[in-house]
Formats: C-alpha cells, sequence, structure tokens
C-alpha cells in the first residue's frame, strides 16, 4: 500500500492540469496537511485547486490531516513556509512512501530528513507509465504548468519523457 502525502503546488498543478483525480490510481493512500488545506481552501477561495481538494475530501480520496510534532514544523519554518513544514512532518509522522514537493529547498530539506521526494513532474510520470494518460496529454499537461507560472526547464521536459 503507497502512502503520499501532497505540497500545495503539487495539488495545485494536478488541478490545473485535470489529473487530480488520477491520484489514487497511483496511490493507496493520499494525506494533505491541514495548513495546505486552509492554505488551498480558505485562504485560496476561488481560486485554482479550490474546488478539487474539496471534492477530493468530500469523496474520501484525500485525508486531511494535522501534524502533532510541532517541534518539527517549527524547526522547519525557516525557511520554509507552513505548508510545506507541515507537509514534511506529516510525511515523517506518517511514514510515507513518498512526500510531493516542487519547491527546492523543501525537496533538500525533505531529502535530508530521510523522505523520498517527488514532485509534480514525476507524478505525472507516474501517470503516463501506468497508463492513466498518453504521452500526448502529458505534453499537454505540462504545456499548461508553464502556462500558468510553472518553471519547467527544457533539460527537465526532456528528462520526464525519457524516464
Amino acid at each position: 500500500m503507497t502512502k503520499a502525502v501532497l505540497n500545495s503546488s503539487a495539488l495545485i498543478a494536478l488541478s490545473a492540469t485535470g489529473h487530480i483525480n488520477k491520484l489514487q490510481s497511483i496511490f493507496d493512500e493520499l494525506i494533505v496537511a491541514s495548513a495546505v488545506y486552509e492554505e488551498i481552501c480558505v485562504k485560496g477561495h476561488g481560486l485554482l485547486g479550490e474546488a478539487e481538494l474539496t471534492l477530493a475530501k468530500e469523496n474520501g480520496t484525500v485525508k486531511i490531516k494535522r501534524v502533532t510534532n510541532r517541534v518539527t514544523v517549527n524547526a522547519l519554518l525557516d525557511p520554509l513556509g507552513q505548508g510545506e513544514a507541515e507537509t514534511i512532518t506529516l510525511a515523517i509522522e506518517e511514514e510515507t512512501d513518498y512526500v510531493v514537493l516542487d519547491d527546492h529547498l523543501a525537496r533538500r530539506k525533505a531529502r535530508a530528513l530521510g523522505l523520498n521526494v517527488i514532485g509534480t513532474l514525476r507524478v505525472l510520470r507516474m501517470m503516463l507509465d501506468s497508463g492513466l494518460v498518453s504521452k500526448e496529454e502529458l505534453a499537454a499537461s505540462l504545456e499548461t504548468l508553464v502556462q500558468i507560472g510553472f518553471r519547467i526547464s527544457t533539460d527537465v521536459i526532456e528528462k520526464v519523457f525519457k524516464l
């Protein structure tokens, strides 16, 4: 059974590409930190990702959980944001298989703590490998991500297709 904790950037990106509903086909359990839920669905009310995350919570696809180890969260807060700090801490607490983060510094901190870090692009590649999206859909998704401000170099795009 594979468990993953997702940060806001991944949830928003997968909402933008229309693939958030395919996550349960890759991971058996999807967890979102309460700070990330708050960031997307309360502070980000009406913005990209809110409707998709709300629906995923309501239909039981995603579980929203509070972290218990505030010491770790507080230690990560400088220089990370609340959502990233809680995502990393929750991944440790839940002993997840994956933590999905896109921010470079957050990824580095999570790896230093021994977590298996992947990003949105790796999740999309997993969807391709599982037959959930075609190469054309993957290419269109990458284009959508660039349009919404996701920074992806051509080298990274090439790597996604070569994996």
